[in-house]
């Protein structure tokens, strides 16, 4: 089975994490939630090696996009609260590394297939409308 049908859920979390903020901040692009979105692969590759991630620290709205993913990522493995939830929310089962890996890897698939069709909003255009 592909990634995508079995861990739909883990790709919305991390999909509406992304939704949230461009909904605040129209301007965004298809380039910053791939940077992001690599500077995860990048982390949690890291850490299943058992080396230090080599990030460079984002700045502005890339910035708050790295820490909002990053978190709803945090959520799914089990290791975080849900952010900015009152109460706290069971992730249910929690992820193992690896498998948000290839959750990360399939959404940077995604962003550059509709960046290339549609520009440089294209994935963020496509992927919100079926965000509430």
């Amino acid at each position: 089975m592909r990634i995508e049908e079995e861990h739909t859920d883990v790709l919305q979390n991390i999909e509406m994490a992304v939704a949230i903020l461009y909904r605040r901040h129209p301007d965004m692009t298809d380039y910053a939630v791939l940077r992001t979105y690599e500077a995860l692969v990048q982390c949690y590759t890291a850490e299943v090696r058992g080396r230090d991630a080599k990030t460079e620290a984002p700045s502005g709205l890339e910035a708050e996009l790295l820490r909002d993913v990053k978190a709803m990522c945090e959520w799914r493995l089990g290791r975080a609260t849900l952010p900015g939830a009152t109460t706290d929310i069971p992730v249910g089962k929690a992820l193992d590394v690896p498998t948000l890996l290839l959750c990360l890897k399939r959404l940077v698939q995604s962003v550059q297939m509709w960046t290339k069709n549609c520009g440089r909003q294209g994935y963020l255009n496509f992927m919100t409308q079926f965000m509430p």
